[in-house]
């Protein structure tokens, strides 16, 4: 059969397979065991407690710990990882009482004792990012390395966390174009890179010490270096990458969100190559795309599939979310057997079936991923 007749035939299967996919896989069917939730916004706090051993992974905010009782979630969970989410990089301007358990370092105490952890321009201005509402720190300064790991491990064990979820461990060209300013310290991507990469060098054994496992979000654009990234992993001990072979969707008021932001092609393969090289490197990769619409089946189909092409269930670990955080469907429940379907082990290597097709068997069924029409399919 020829490359196209056969690319022709994959993807007629995948729809009829996505088709009766529903019939297949019931709302209450098993979760596999690589799947994780990441519950990050207040609307959500409701649906931490929901699908009692549904998930082996989860990431909450610290401050949740006043709103869940955790050793009954963990009673509740068996063998869940549960992780507690801590900044790197920055923090809001918040008054004490609004942040009893931060989501990292106190910006307002930071600013009263170690002023100079602050990033400034050459104005001598704080420089802000994500939309001017994060105060960025020095990452590169060892001092605020050292007070970082040592809030993370009283946090984390004073909380009853396994682990902290580090967000914004972000290489220069992927972050720096959303600051405020470009301060002197850090005038380059790769002065930037740097700087993140002494933090992990100084914070990760620190935390491993203590028993607590680091599974840093790393953002990297499409010209990042790769070894960098692999260093990284193997660093930290974990890879966790958001937007995970999507963009977020949904954003525009009664927008049809179905295929909105799905990568394909070139992007599509770009994201499945840092897969195969951080799970090659025995590193456990966290996918999970970020703002998700709660109801848009074919995005958890296609980006679960794609995660489990390069999935490593031994040693390495590591596991998928679909997360509806951050966007206009935050506090729905995005559980749905579009992406918790469990196949059980993988029983060969992916294939590549044509150019952009691929596929791989487990014990009970196999996925088909079709980069070029951006579509996936679990079949029996």
């Amino acid at each position: 059969m020829s490359n196209s007749a056969s690319a022709s035939f994959v993807r007629a299967r995948a729809i009829f397979a996505g088709l009766i996919l529903a019939l297949l896989l019931p709302a209450t069917a098993s979760s596999a065991p690589h799947n994780g939730q990441l519950y990050l916004d207040y609307a959500e706090v409701p649906l931490i407690t929901q699908h009692p051993g549904a998930y082996s992974w989860m990431v909450i905010q610290s401050y949740m710990r006043v709103h869940v009782d955790i050793p009954r979630l963990k009673a509740a969970n068996p063998g869940m990882r549960l992780y507690m989410y801590f900044d790197t990089a920055g923090a809001y301007d918040l008054p004490p009482a609004d942040e009893p358990w931060p989501s990292g370092m106190s910006y307002r105490w930071v600013k009263a004792n170690h002023p100079d952890w602050i990033v400034k321009d050459r104005s001598g201005r704080p420089v802000t990012f994500w939309g001017g509402d994060l105060h960025l720190y020095d990452v590169g300064n060892k001092a605020y390395q050292d007070e970082w790991a040592r809030r993370a491990i009283d946090y984390a064990k004073t909380g009853g966390f396994h682990g902290v979820f580090a967000d914004d461990v972000n290489m220069g060209e992927s972050f720096r174009s959303s600051w405020s300013a470009i301060p002197s310290k850090y005038p380059t991507d790769l002065a930037w890179t740097q700087a993140v990469e002494s933090f992990l060098k100084n914070v990760s054994p620190q935390l491993k010490a203590a028993g607590i496992a680091l599974m840093p979000n790393v953002a990297s654009a499409w010209n990042s270096d790769r070894p960098t990234q692999v260093r990284w992993a193997k660093l930290a001990g974990a890879y966790a990458r958001e937007h995970y072979e999507s963009w977020p969707s949904g954003d525009a008021p009664g927008e049809d969100d179905i295929d909105k932001g799905l990568l394909g092609g070139a992007d599509w393969a770009w994201m499945a190559s840092l897969h195969r090289d951080i799970a090659q490197a025995g590193v456990g990769f966290y996918a999970f795309p970020h703002a998700g619409g709660w109801q848009a089946i074919d995005k958890m189909r296609y980006t679960s599939a794609s995660f489990l092409l390069w999935h490593d269930p031994g040693a390495a670990g590591g596991g998928y979310a679909y997360a509806t955080g951050g966007g206009p469907d935050t506090g729905q429940d995005p559980y749905n057997s579009a992406w918790t379907f469990d196949l059980g082990a993988p029983s060969a290597a992916a294939v590549q079936q044509s150019p952009g097709v691929w596929t791989r068997r487990f014990a009970r069924g196999s996925v088909v991923v079709d980069s070029n029409a951006k579509t996936a399919s679990v079949l029996p």
